[in-house]
């Protein structure tokens, strides 16, 4: 028999707030109180005061050691917490419409917390849950000033996660910095009444705006790599593709990979002076979680803060690829790579969604590529021709670029296929399901 006590909720804070940065406390002080009078046992954690790596996009939480990351960091801990925890709230900085690095640091590990085989929802891919129940998701973003664009894409982020985190009610707010202490508290009191109500965000990702051409054709132009497998990298094949058919116009090159520079200070001071020296820069990254890897928005905000007091003028586009077919997971990505050039002073030049990228590229160069690469590759072709002209990425070009190249049925059946035989190479046939942060879990 039961001793008749209601199980204790438990409140997971998140808080991803920079260095020097009182918001996050500030929320979070208000919050606790709230949380504790509805029965939360609630715990606030200051990530940056954690030791988390970034993700290295080695899979091996899904075909090593199943459910667990192989950096032997903090992460581990956080996301037992999470499978744990009846609610996650995730507080942070609304950075380009997305999250601060230092809460996507730690939200790019989740991975580990889903099975890498797939299922449909809505009609589109997903990863299969490793657990039979997640929390449910409350994001919280403050911002300066209010800024309905920023907002917009934070709302949409938010709903997106809360589809991969199979949590059963989502909400999200945005508090402007400046508001005083009982306006944030009634803001905070109504989104946990509405998350109470279990209705998920619902919201309209907004355009990723209108590309607009360069003043003059390009001289130089920069490929950041954003992929953690940088030279063997999808990221770094199809935009090596990209820079090769520059040259071929007249176009001088160079490429930096994000994953170097933000491991050594000399490297990074490198990547920005090269940034400030090209005409053209071209951000290609994998997607992470719905959207930018967290040593990409790094070096994102780094750029901003630079170009802030510094040269201005230069052409920004963005490649995004994604391990789920469908390509329209990308958007996200592309809204806030968009943002990220408003704000920082390039001309947007447009973005590239590419779907299974994995599938169709894994690494290899892609000129070698025949069968689905070669119209990927005739799209990069028109894509170099524009761009050496300084002119927007042709919609013609995206819109062949963002296609599948496969129908998902079977895209999905194949990469199952590959799961299980990685799974058996690795010995692990039987544990690809292990779900070991589940003994505490309510």
């Amino acid at each position: 028999m039961g001793n008749g006590k209601e199980p204790v909720m438990k409140a997971l804070i998140f808080d991803g707030s920079p260095e020097g940065d009182p918001s996050g406390g500030r929320i979070a002080g208000e919050l606790v109180p709230i949380l504790e009078a509805k029965g939360y046992e609630t715990e606030h954690i200051i990530l940056r005061e954690k030791s988390i790596g970034n993700c290295n996009g080695c899979f091996g939480c899904w075909l090593k050691t199943p459910g667990i990351c192989g950096i032997d960091d903090d992460n581990r801990e956080l996301s037992e917490k999470f499978v744990q925890s009846d609610l996650l709230i995730m507080l942070t900085p609304v950075t380009f419409g997305g999250y601060s690095p230092e809460l996507k640091r730690m939200l790019d590990h989740f991975i580990a917390n889903v099975s890498p085989f797939f299922t449909t929802i809505d009609g589109e891919s997903h990863h299969r849950k490793r657990y039979a129940a997640y929390p449910d998701l409350l994001a919280i973003g403050w911002l300066d000033q209010p800024d309905d664009r920023q907002t917009a894409i934070f709302r949409y982020l938010v709903m997106r996660n809360s589809i991969n985190f199979y949590s059963a009610k989502a909400g999200c707010g945005v508090i402007c910095r400046t508001e005083g202490t009982e306006a944030i508290r009634q803001t905070l009191a109504e989104l946990l009444r509405g998350l109470e109500t279990g209705s998920q965000v619902r919201m309209e990702l907004p355009d990723a705006g209108t590309a607009s051409g360069m003043d003059d054709p390009p001289r130089k132009a920069l490929l950041l790599v954003g992929s953690p497998r940088m030279e063997k990298s999808s990221s770094a094949s199809i935009g090596g593709y990209l820079l090769e058919e520059l040259e071929t116009r007249g176009v001088a090159t160079q490429t930096v990979h994000i994953h170097k520079a933000v491991r050594d200070k000399r490297r990074l001071a490198g990547l920005l002076e090269a940034v400030d020296s090209a005409d053209l820069c071209i951000l290609a990254f994998p997607l992470y979680i719905d959207s930018v890897p967290a040593p990409v928005l790094s070096v994102m905000k780094q750029i901003k803060e630079r170009r802030n007091a510094g040269p201005s003028g230069a052409g920004l586009a963005v490649i995004v690829n994604c391990g789920f077919i469908e390509s329209h997971h990308n958007e996200t990505a592309i809204a806030i790579g968009a943002e990220f050039a408003a704000e920082s002073g390039f001309t947007w030049m447009g973005g590239i969604s590419i779907g299974g990228g994995e599938g169709l590229v894994h690494g290899r160069p892609l000129r070698s590529l025949g069968g689905p690469a070669i119209p990927c590759k005739k799209s990069l072709d028109l894509a170099a021709a524009a761009l050496a002209e300084g002119k927007p990425l042709p919609e013609d070009a995206r819109r062949q670029l963002a296609r599948p190249f496969v129908p998902g049925w079977l895209y999905r059946f194949v990469g199952s296929l590959n799961w299980k035989k990685e799974a058996r190479r690795n010995g692990i046939s039987r544990r690809l399901g292990d779900q070991p942060y589940r003994q505490l879990q309510s």
